[in-house]
């Protein structure tokens, strides 16, 4: 292992007068000399495990309470993260002067105590108002907004569309919804046991394959089923059979957001909104159909609040720049140093809601790796151009902090002539290290395959851009940046609180930093690299979570705020693709279903299925264009 190291730092050496030159050669000539041995030199120390654990120790400390975007602790984190490149020497690069730059995050969800169900007007025994119905006996659905709504209630049964079973509660006349409250009942309608209905339903009413319904008796699906038909709120009520059953907990784990209030009820409060309940549910669990019971021009008026915040804040990229010999060229090196927090959205154990989550591989170990590179370049005089350090924030939320900086650029994006990025390096002790992105400049796969032996680690190198979840690397791609990402794999910590400092390989990330120092010293004293378009992912590569059961190929730009979902790119060989769909297409329509956020376009994904052709509507240079979309499997890909 000593051996590795030294003759690394022996080769590293050879690339020194470089730092004095900005080449100017034929693209020839400089494949010719980048692998040149006998190329001037520089002396760089080695890197030390010692210091990579220290700050893994300080950023994935308890003390750090996740580093979630937006919150306090991850103020704290960017401010020690600058003061750590101050003392290095580098110069801020971020806006005014300082080593930060400030964009908005949505924040963790908070629920108040004031939400309600009230019944209105004559309704309400000559009051205007009678509240029925606070604290234990109603509670916020994981999807609800906050907010207020009011209208005429309208029970849709089970608010089911589900068209293996030959079932749809808003069939016809009852799919005319507009402005109203609509009750459903929690689950799936009773019916007596069958081998296909051994699989039960989850506790947030999604009923497992087997028994035909799939997805479709899920919450979120209810929500969406009758805000679809024009809903203004939703309320969910248990089933008779089950009506001591508690309230399904709003659950934190899930980001969806149905955009209309959703509350579910107890089951006394259904029957005081409608003393037919009872009867009504028997009829459709008997009949499979709702019967004439429940006559809608009879219904009282209700008025629904759920004490619901969803509100934004502040997070904070940090940025600093080691300036070079020639100051028209930037290497960009970068890690996202933000976390899950306290779990919620993103948490891969979301029984333990509220347990800190430190996140020592993602991604306190690239971030350590990319302060242990500044130090060992600022200490090592000019390189031979500049090289700029970026932690970003908000990458757990959508590579928000990367994407942020990329459309308001502390400095000339365009001199940006690489990026490299490092995301979940802490677990190279076995030798391995994956790097994707390799096929977006021709010398990328040449240098790396030199670079790794003289580490001691085990290159896996990927061509493809894409294959092990989304990262920053492709915020840069996408503008045709040539960009690596490196990557030492999943594991079962993954987004757990497990994933702690007593599981970090300090000795294998020093090797990861490096390979990396070693390409920075390439990039830096070689002409620009040309881009090349990666390949399209190849089978059978490591991916993060499981594929959607429907593959459409959009590629969204998850900083967008208005309505529809823009596009930065489509997926290579996918639907989206094939369809002729293009980055700055704002999709606003999938079939019947209307796009006004992503969650509306998942919701779509689950309605349809792979060999459905849907028309897609969508504004091109703000003109609205159609086309058929025919939907595919990943198997597909």
């Amino acid at each position: 292992m000593k051996a590795h190291f030294e003759s690394t730092w022996l080769f590293l050496a050879a690339l020194a007068l470089a730092a004095c030159q900005a080449p100017a050669e034929s693209s020839a000539a400089s494949a010719a000399s980048n692998s040149s041995s006998a190329a001037p030199r520089r002396v760089l120390e080695r890197p030390s495990a010692e210091r990579l654990y220290a700050d893994v120790a300080w950023l994935a400390d308890d003390a750090q309470e996740g580093r979630r975007a937006g919150t306090p602790a991850e103020l704290r984190s960017a401010q020690w993260l600058a003061a750590r490149f101050e003392q290095l020497g580098l110069a801020p690069a971020g806006e005014g002067g300082t080593y930060l730059q400030a964009f908005d995050v949505p924040l963790p969800v908070e629920l108040g105590e004031k939400s309600a169900v009230s019944l209105v007007g004559e309704f309400a025994g000559g009051a205007l108002e009678t509240r029925i119905s606070a604290g234990g006996e109603v509670l916020p659905l994981f999807c609800s907004s906050g907010g207020a709504a009011s209208g005429a209630l309208a029970f849709r049964g089970y608010g089911l569309i589900n068209a293996e079973n030959e079932w749809n509660d808003y069939a016809g006349e009852r799919g005319l919804l507009e402005g109203r409250v609509v009750l459903v009942v929690r689950g799936v309608p009773q019916r007596p046991a069958t081998a296909a209905d051994a699989a039960a339903s989850t506790e947030h009413g999604a009923v497992q394959s087997g028994d035909g319904w799939g997805s479709s008796g899920s919450l979120f699906m209810k929500v969406m089923n009758a805000k679809r038909h024009g809903a203004s709120a939703v309320l969910l009520a248990p089933h008779p059979s089950a009506r001591d059953e508690a309230l399904p907990e709003f659950d934190h784990s899930r980001a969806a957001q149905a955009g209309i209030p959703a509350l579910a009820i107890r089951y006394d409060v259904a029957l005081r909104l409608l003393p037919a309940y009872e009867a009504l549910v028997a009829s459709i669990d008997e009949h499979g159909v709702l019967g004439g019971a429940f006559d809608d021009s009879r219904s009282p008026r209700v008025a629904v609040n759920a004490d619901v915040v969803r509100s934004k804040g502040p997070a904070h990229n940090v940025l600093a720049r080691l300036a070079g010999a020639d100051s028209s060229r930037t290497v960009l090196v970068g890690a996202h140093y933000d976390h899950l927090g306290r779990g919620g959205d993103g948490s891969l154990a979301p029984g333990q809601h509220g347990e800190i989550h430190n996140g020592a591989d993602d991604n306190a170990s690239g971030t350590a790796a990319v302060l242990e590179m500044a130090r060992l370049l600022a200490a090592s005089g000019k390189p031979a151009c500049d090289v700029v350090f970026a932690l970003w924030s908000g990458e757990e939320l959508g590579l928000l902090g990367s994407e942020h900086w990329a459309q308001r650029p502390t400095f000339a994006l365009e001199s940006v002539v690489a990026k490299l990025n490092l995301d979940m390096v802490g677990r190279a002790g076995n030798g391995s290290l994956a790097v994707l992105g390799v096929g977006s400049a021709e010398p990328f796969e040449s240098w790396l395959t030199a670079a790794g032996p003289r580490a001691g680690l085990d290159l896996k190198l990927n061509r493809s851009g894409q294959g092990v979840g989304g990262s920053d690397h492709q915020t840069f791609l996408k503008r045709k940046i040539p960009s690596l990402h490196f990557f030492t794999g999943v594991h079962s910590d993954y987004h757990k609180p497990s994933d702690d400092l007593e599981r970090f390989e300090a000795a294998g990330a020093a090797k990861v930093v490096a390979v990396c120092v070693e390409l920075i010293e390439r990039i830096a004293s070689a002409p620009r690299l040309a881009w090349v378009e990666p390949p399209a992912p190849e089978q059978g590569g490591v991916r993060v979570g499981a594929p959607m059961r429907v593959w459409f190929g959009t590629v969204p730009e998850y900083s967008y705020e208005g309505k529809g979902l823009l596009l930065s790119g489509t997926s290579p060989g996918s639907p989206a693709e094939k369809a002729g769909m293009l980055a700055g297409d704002v999709l606003i329509k999938v079939g019947d279903i209307e796009v006004e956020t992503i969650q509306d376009f998942m919701y779509a994904l689950q309605t349809y299925k792979a060999g459905d052709v849907v028309l897609a509507k969508y504004l091109r240079g703000g003109v609205e264009e159609s086309v058929r979309v025919t939907l595919a499997t990943r198997d597909a890909q």
